[in-house]
C-alpha cells in the first residue's frame, strides 16, 4: 500500500505507528472459504464462488450515475454469477474478459439469476497465498469516516507479514498455560481456522484479565501493607445511637456492623465494599461505622454524588446524631462551613458533594471516609478524600447491586458485605408493565392515591421535546399531568435547576405540600419520601433494568403498599426485559438479568475506576477465564509482590495503579 495512503489510515483511526495496528481488533468474521454451489443459493445466502470472467457490460444514463456487470462462470460449474457495481466505471479495467477471480458478496436472485451487488473481489491465481479479502475466515474491522473496509484490512495483513513479533510477553513465568503472543495476534487478525482462533483469543482474553487481577491483587497486597494507627476508644456513642433508634437492625445490618468492627480492630486501614437492595438500610449502617471513628476521636466524612443527595443525609444524620452531642456540617458548592478548626474538640460527621474534595478544605482528623453511591465517583476523586486523613478507613457504599461476574471483575481489592434484608416497616412494591393506551387508567388510580393523602412520581426520560423527538418529555409530560390533576398538585424536578431551587421542591414534596412531583431520572438515587407510594416511568423501555429498580426504590419506604407502573412507549418494546421486574422485586436478581441483557456497560463506573479496559474480555461468556485468571494472579503475586521477576508485566500493571509504584507508602 501507498505509504501516503498507509498514514491516511493511521491518521483518521488516531494511531502514530501502523504498529498499533495490532491493538485495533476485529468485531466479527466472516467465513469466505465456505464454498457452494451457486446454483443451490437463496436470496440473502453469503456466496463465495471462483471462476472466469466471460463477458462485461458498462451501461451510463443521465451524466454521472453508470452502472458494470461481469458475468463469471464458476470454475466446474453451470449456469454463471452476475457482479455489479454502481456507479463505478473505473472499476471496467479491474475485471476485463478472460481474468479468473474469486468473488464473495451476499446473493441477490433477480429472475433466477444469481448476483452479487459490490463483490469483494481478488484475482484467483493457483499459485496465489495471500488472498486477504476472500477464500479464507475474514476479519471485519470497526471502521471510521473515510477509512473503507478493504483498505484498513490490506494495511493490517501488510503490517502483520512485516512485524516481527512482540519483544515481551506479560506470561512469561506466570505458570499461565496459553498460547504465544505473537502468534495469537496473527491469528486473531487473519486465522488460520475457527479453531485457531479460539485459541488466539483464549489467549487474549486470559492475558486481559490476568492484568486486571495483577492490578487488583497487587493494590489489595499494598493497602494491606499500611499500617493504621488507632487511637484508644473513648466513648459510647454506637451503643447510645443503638439505644435511642426506634427500630431495630436488621440481622443483616447486625453482621455488616460486625464485619465492621472487625476491620476496625485490625492495623491495616478498612477498606469494604457495602453493596444493598433498595432500602436495606445502608444509611444505618455507614451511622454505625462514623460513630466508631468519632469515638477515637476522629473525624468521618460522607461524599454523595449530588447536592440534593447530600442534603438529604445531612439532614437524617443530624436527627439521629445531634442528640448524642454529634456536629453534622454539610458541604457543598452552595454551602461550606469554614475553617475546620470550628469543630475541634467536637465530634463531626461532614457531609458534602465534591465540596468535600477542595483543595483546602480541612476535614480535621478524618479517620472514616464513607463514598455513597461509589460508581459515581472516580478513582482520583476517592484518593482526594483518602489524601485528607492519615490513611484513614473507607466504605465505599452502593445501591446498585453488582452481579457476582463484574464483583470478581473489578472489587478484587475490596472486602464485600452484603446487606440481604429489608428493615421492618416497609411496605410491599407491586410492579406492573402498562401501555400508553391504559394511561387513563392509571390516572385514575393515581386520583385515588392522591385522595387518601398520598403521593406520587411520574419519571420522563428527557427534559424537552428536541431531545428525542419518540420520547415522552417532562416539559409537555408535566403540562398534561397539570391537565389532569390540576396545576397546584403538580411540579417538576431535573438536572438543570440549580440546586437551591431543587432542594426547594423537594423540601415541599417531602413535607405534602403537593402531590405529584413531575421529574428526569434526577430523583434515581437517594430520594427518601415515605408518603410516596405510587412511581411511574414514561419509556420505560428506554431505561437499564438497574436504574428501573432504582426509581421503583424511591416508593415503598413506608408502610403502605406501593405500586410502580413501567409505561411502553409502543407496544412490544422491550416488553420480555420489563417483565423482569414484575416478576421479582430481588435488587440482585434484577442486577444478574441487566447484565445478562445488556451486558456491564459502564453502571459501575469502570471508565473511572482506574483499572485496564476491557478491549477483548467478554464478563459474559468469559466468567471462567476470568476465574483462572484471578487465581494466577493471586499465585504470582503472592510468591512476587513486586513482580521483580515478571518486568513486562510489572510495567503494565505500575500504568494502573494510584501512584505507578507496587510498594506501599
Amino acid at each position: 500500500m501507498a505509504l501516503k495512503k498507509a498514514e491516511a489510515i493511521l491518521s483518521a483511526l488516531g494511531l502514530d505507528r501502523a504498529e498499533e495496528l495490532l491493538f485495533h481488533l476485529p468485531r466479527r468474521y466472516e467465513d469466505r472459504g465456505c464454498w457452494i454451489d451457486p446454483g443451490t443459493c437463496a436470496e440473502g445466502d453469503a456466496l463465495t464462488v471462483a471462476g472466469e470472467i466471460v463477458r462485461t457490460k458498462l451501461s451510463r444514463w443521465g451524466a454521472r450515475r453508470c452502472s458494470f456487470d461481469a458475468w463469471l462462470q464458476p470454475e466446474g460449474r453451470l449456469g454463471e454469477v452476475r457482479l455489479s457495481w454502481f456507479n463505478m466505471p473505473y472499476i471496467k479495467t479491474n475485471y476485463p474478459e478472460g481474468r479468473r477471480v474469486i468473488a464473495h458478496g451476499t446473493v441477490k436472485l433477480t429472475k433466477g439469476e444469481v448476483r452479487l451487488f459490490h463483490p469483494e473481489v481478488e484475482p484467483w491465481d493457483d499459485g496465489e497465498e495471500a488472498r486477504i479479502h476472500v477464500d479464507r475466515i475474514v476479519p471485519i474491522y470497526p471502521l471510521v469516516e473515510g477509512v473503507g473496509q478493504k483498505a484498513l484490512r490490506r494495511l493490517v495483513y501488510e503490517t502483520i507479514s512485516d512485524w516481527k513479533g512482540f519483544p515481551d510477553d506479560p506470561l512469561v513465568g506466570t505458570g499461565a498455560e496459553v498460547a504465544d503472543r505473537t502468534w495469537a495476534f496473527r491469528q486473531v487478525h487473519f486465522p488460520d481456522s475457527w479453531e485457531t482462533l479460539k485459541a488466539a483469543r483464549h489467549r487474549m482474553v486470559f492475558e486481559e484479565l490476568f492484568v486486571l487481577q495483577t492490578v487488583l491483587a497487587c493494590r489489595r497486597r499494598r493497602s494491606m501493607e499500611v499500617v493504621r494507627r488507632r487511637s484508644e476508644v473513648v466513648g459510647e456513642l454506637v451503643e447510645r445511637w443503638r439505644a435511642g433508634l426506634p427500630f431495630e437492625l436488621t440481622a443483616a445490618q447486625v453482621r455488616v456492623c460486625a464485619e465492621i468492627d472487625a476491620d476496625l480492630g485490625r492495623a491495616r486501614p478498612m477498606n469494604r465494599l457495602l453493596q444493598g437492595d433498595v432500602g436495606s438500610g445502608k444509611t444505618a449502617v455507614a451511622v454505625h461505622a462514623m460513630l466508631r471513628a468519632l469515638e477515637r476521636g476522629e473525624a468521618a466524612a460522607f461524599l454523595a454524588p449530588t447536592e440534593t443527595l447530600a442534603q438529604q443525609q445531612a439532614g437524617v444524620l443530624r436527627r439521629w446524631l445531634e442528640p448524642l452531642g454529634v456536629r453534622v456540617e454539610l458541604w457543598t458548592r452552595t454551602s461550606k462551613p469554614g475553617d475546620a478548626g470550628l469543630f475541634a474538640g467536637v465530634p463531626t460527621v461532614h457531609v458534602g458533594t465534591h465540596a468535600l474534595l477542595e483543595e483546602g478544605v480541612d476535614l480535621g482528623r478524618l479517620g472514616l471516609a464513607v463514598i455513597d453511591e461509589q460508581h459515581k465517583f472516580g478513582v482520583l476523586q476517592r484518593g482526594a478524600l483518602l489524601a485528607k486523613g492519615e490513611h484513614p478507613d473507607l466504605l465505599v457504599m452502593t445501591a446498585t447491586p453488582i452481579p457476582r461476574t463484574l464483583c470478581l471483575a473489578f472489587y478484587g481489592d475490596l472486602d464485600v458485605s452484603v446487606l440481604d434484608g429489608v428493615p421492618a416497616g416497609r411496605g410491599r412494591v407491586k410492579t406492573a408493565v402498562r401501555t400508553r393506551e391504559q394511561l387513563p387508567k392509571v390516572w385514575e388510580f393515581m386520583k385515588g392515591e392522591l385522595a387518601a393523602g398520598r403521593q406520587a412520581f411520574v419519571v420522563f426520560p428527557v427534559i424537552d421535546v428536541s431531545e428525542k423527538a419518540d420520547l415522552k418529555a417532562l416539559g409537555s409530560g408535566a403540562e398534561e399531568l397539570k391537565g389532569i390533576f390540576g396545576a397546584e398538585a403538580v411540579r417538576i424536578l431535573h438536572g438543570r435547576m440549580g440546586s437551591e431551587e431543587k432542594e426547594a421542591v423537594m423540601a415541599d414534596f417531602r413535607a405534602g405540600r403537593f402531590g405529584v412531583l413531575a421529574a428526569t431520572s434526577v430523583i434515581e438515587v437517594g430520594v427518601d419520601v415515605p408518603n410516596a407510594t405510587l412511581m411511574v416511568v414514561e419509556n420505560a423501555e428506554r431505561f437499564g433494568l438497574a436504574a428501573l429498580h432504582q426509581l421503583r426504590g424511591r416508593v415503598g419506604r413506608g408502610a403502605a403498599t406501593s405500586y410502580c407502573v413501567l409505561v411502553m412507549g409502543e407496544e412490544g418494546a422491550g416488553r420480555e426485559r420489563l417483565e423482569v421486574m414484575e416478576r421479582t422485586g430481588d435488587g440482585f436478581v434484577v442486577a444478574e438479568e441487566d447484565f445478562r441483557l445488556r451486558g456491564p456497560g459502564d453502571v459501575l463506573g469502570t471508565a473511572q475506576s482506574g483499572l485496564p479496559p476491557l478491549a477483548v474480555a467478554d464478563l459474559l461468556r468469559d466468567g471462567e477465564v476470568l476465574a483462572a485468571a484471578k487465581q494466577r494472579a493471586e499465585v504470582v503475586v503472592a510468591a512476587d509482590p513486586e513482580l521483580r521477576s515478571h518486568p513486562e508485566l510489572r510495567r503494565r500493571v505500575e500504568r494502573w495503579l494510584e501512584g505507578g509504584a507496587l510498594r506501599a507508602t
